[in-house]
């Protein structure tokens, strides 16, 4: 693989009988992904009570549903999807990409709604737990729309720029092969910031929903800043246009929510900040209480 050469995509290939397989890096990096994010949250769930089983369990039932999601979203915008029994075939093949982010974490959320119904678990303390580790997920995901040659911005025909990690080379680009911003690698890093910063802030923080907030907030905010550079940017896209002004209202809009959630707190007189970090005994428990005992050893 060379920074300013044609990727390969697909990592391996093999045969069953007469059947022919090919093994896409983007597969293997978004799988690999997934399972760091799993295992970060069966770390902090652990600090909740939460066994590593019922983070696998959850698992099974979020991502399906959050793959199912983040196809739906691609495709709906797509008229070539369904405008040829071929095109419609390829709605089920994801394996040259084709997942929107946007719509695939709602629909990873609704398996864990239901989820932490059936196990009698705190929704929404949950989300706050598990939804951020998503954005680190999505950074390391993003390596894979790299191997796919996707998720690029402007071509640079500046040769002092064209260099790793400012640009990228793309051989079949929108405007022909060259060099272009390394979006994807943009955004991996920004996922990877933010990420970093809503722990250091949940350490201190002690107020329920802040996860999910931040979440939104975070990510809305990314995805305005990269819809600048992406596939030539929202001047000559409707479709990146309409997520730019989606994305500054919805991160506007949540970021007044989370404001007016900590004011309202602070004004009813509870303690939310710790300098220090949140007391163990004062930490938003995840998991009900089912029994004395349980009540007891919180």
């Amino acid at each position: 693989m060379h920074w300013t050469g044609e990727v390969e995509r697909i990592a391996f290939s093999f045969t069953i009988g007469s059947k022919y397989f090919e093994v896409a890096w983007y597969g293997i990096i978004l799988t690999c992904a997934m399972v760091i994010a799993l295992i970060v949250c069966i770390y902090r769930g652990k600090k909740q009570g939460l066994s590593s089983d019922s983070f696998i369990e959850l698992f099974i039932i979020c991502i399906p549903l959050a793959i199912i999601g983040s196809r739906l979203g691609y495709v709906l915008i797509r008229p070539e999807y369904f405008s040829s029994w071929s095109g419609f075939k390829r709605i089920f093949d994801i394996t040259e990409g084709g997942l929107t982010i946007m719509t695939g974490v709602p629909f990873g959320v609704l398996g864990g709604y239901i989820w932490c119904k059936i196990r009698k678990v705190d929704f929404w303390a949950g989300v706050d737990m598990v939804l951020p580790v998503v954005l680190l997920a999505q950074g390391l995901g993003r390596w894979g729309n790299f191997m796919n040659q996707e998720i690029y911005g402007k071509l640079i025909t500046n040769p002092a720029a064209q260099w790793f990690p400012l640009a990228v080379y793309i051989p079949n680009g929108k405007l022909g092969s060259g060099f272009y911003q390394a979006a994807f690698f943009y955004e991996m890093v920004l996922d990877l910031l933010f990420f970093a910063v809503i722990l250091i802030i949940q350490k201190r923080l002690r107020l329920k929903g802040s996860g999910i907030l931040m979440y939104i907030i975070s990510y809305s905010f990314i995805r305005f800043l990269m819809d600048f550079t992406r596939d030539g940017g929202p001047s000559v896209d409707n479709v990146v246009l309409a997520n730019l002004i989606f994305t500054a209202v919805t991160t506007v809009v949540f970021a007044a929510i989370f404001a007016y959630k900590l004011i309202s707190t602070q004004k009813n007189g509870e303690i939310i900040w710790y300098p220090k970090g949140v007391p163990d005994n004062l930490k938003i428990m995840i998991k009900y209480p089912e029994t004395a005992e349980d009540v007891k050893n919180m």
